[in-house]
This record gives structure tokens, sequence and C-alpha cells, in this order.
């Protein structure tokens, strides 16, 4: 080739140390696909945790419906809708240095004081009561009823007496009383003359007409019969040849 017909201008040497020059084409593709493939095992890796995640929450709710489902079953075996026995635990035992408390008193408590001012209620008037017994025959005299021949709760007993001897009264162990000298007492009245000049049970009152007695009932037996306390006013208005006698009665309820 001569030198008018030249080709085209070879490049230039490299440098030594200078830049290195364009790489060939058709270089390896290896680092592409490593990429790619990270990528890809990043999202296959969150799509199994989401679909871990997701099947815990569907576990959870099969083990609730399960368990409500359980709550709601009848169990049909024997003794098994019996209530469980409880066991009651002892009381601590007391140490002493509280007193036990006091037993409750039958009578119901001290007898009330009565004063003056005392409201009293009426019970029943002018009560006709016969007594007729034989010689040394003795006669039981309820008066809250007022009732005669009773085997317990009388306030008066009388005693029939036979060939000269007079029959006489006495009052119930329980029962206070007072022999007065009018017969328009109040019961505060009796109360008062009882206060001042009670007789006692071995006393014999002889059953003359015109003999008047104030008799306050006994408070413990009211209580312990569920009746009311009672103030009495009784007259013997009348004493017949055949030793019968008549009382008349009138008596209060005492207020508590």
């Amino acid at each position: 080739m001569t030198s008018d017909q030249q080709g085209p201008p070879l490049p230039p040497p490299p440098v030594p140390g200078g830049p290195a020059g364009p790489k060939p084409r058709g270089g390896s593709r290896w680092p592409l696909v490593a990429v790619g493939a990270a990528a890809l095992a990043v999202v296959l890796g969150l799509l199994a945790t989401v679909l871990s995640l997701r099947a815990l929450d569907q576990a959870n709710d099969a083990r609730d419906i399960a368990q409500a489902a359980g709550a709601g079953r009848v169990d049909e075996r024997p003794g098994a809708d019996e209530p469980a026995e409880t066991s009651t635990a002892p009381a601590p035992a007391t140490t002493g240095a509280e007193p036990p408390p006091p037993e409750p008193s039958l009578s119901g408590g001290a007898e009330p004081t009565l004063d003056p001012r005392t409201q009293f209620k009426e019970k029943y008037v002018d009560e006709r009561l016969t007594l007729r017994a034989n010689c040394g025959t003795d006669l039981d005299i309820d008066l809250d009823k007022p009732e005669v021949r009773v085997s317990d709760g009388e306030e008066l007993r009388f005693t029939a007496r036979c060939g000269g001897n007079s029959s006489y009264f006495n009052l119930a162990s329980r029962a206070r009383g007072a022999q007065v000298d009018a017969t328009a007492l109040s019961a505060a009245d009796c109360d008062e003359r009882i206060a001042k000049g009670a007789i006692g049970t071995d006393i014999n009152i002889p059953a003359r007409k015109g003999v008047v007695l104030c008799i306050r009932t006994s408070l413990t037996e009211a209580r312990e019969r569920g009746d009311t306390w009672k103030m009495a006013l009784v007259q013997v208005t009348d004493v017949n040849d055949d030793g019968t006698v008549v009382l008349t009665a009138k008596a209060w309820d005492i207020p508590l």
C-alpha cells in the first residue's frame, strides 16, 4: 500500500501509569444476577412473615371459638352439677382479752320506776268475781284476765274457812300489794300506797266486806307470758252466809 492509500489512524499506545482504556464489550453479567437474587430473597422473606402472622391469628381465633363452645357445654358426669363443698375455717380462739357477752335476762331487764307522770291505760272496770269453796280449800285469782281457779299466774289466793273462822286472802309470791281504805283510787294512787305500805305474802288479809286491796302484778310473769304488766284495785263487795265472797275488780295496763 502506498502512502497515498493509507488506512484509518491507529489508536495511540497506552501511556504507562495513565488511565486504563475502555473495557471491551461482552463482559460478565453475574453481579447483576446476584443483586436480583438477593432482592427476591428479601421479598420472599417478607411474604413468609406475613403468612406466618396470618396463620397465628387464625389459630388464636380457633382457640377462642373452642373455649367459648366448651364453656356452654354441660358436664354430664355424676355430681358435676352439684356445688362444690366449701370448708369453713374455724373461728379464731379468743385471747381472753374481751369478756364473753352477758347472758340474756329472762325477766327482760330491771323493773321500771313508776312516778305520778306515768300514763296508765285502763284494762277493765267492775269485773265481778265470785269465790265459793269448801272449808280449807284454796282458790287462786288471776287479776290479769281476771279469772278464778287458775293453776298458775295468780296474784291473790283465797282460803275458805268454816266454824266461826274468817276466810282470808294472801298475796302471791311475785305480786306486790297494800291494803287501802278507799275505793276511788287511781293507778298512780295505788302505786304510791304500795310503795309506802306493802304487805308480805305471809300476811292473812280477812275476807270481810269493805276490804280494799291495791295489787301490782308480777312483771317477770307478764313478760314470760307475753302479757302486759298491770295494776289492780280489788274490793270485797259482799260476803254471804254460806261463805261465798264476791269481789269487784278494775285494772290498768302499766306502760313499759
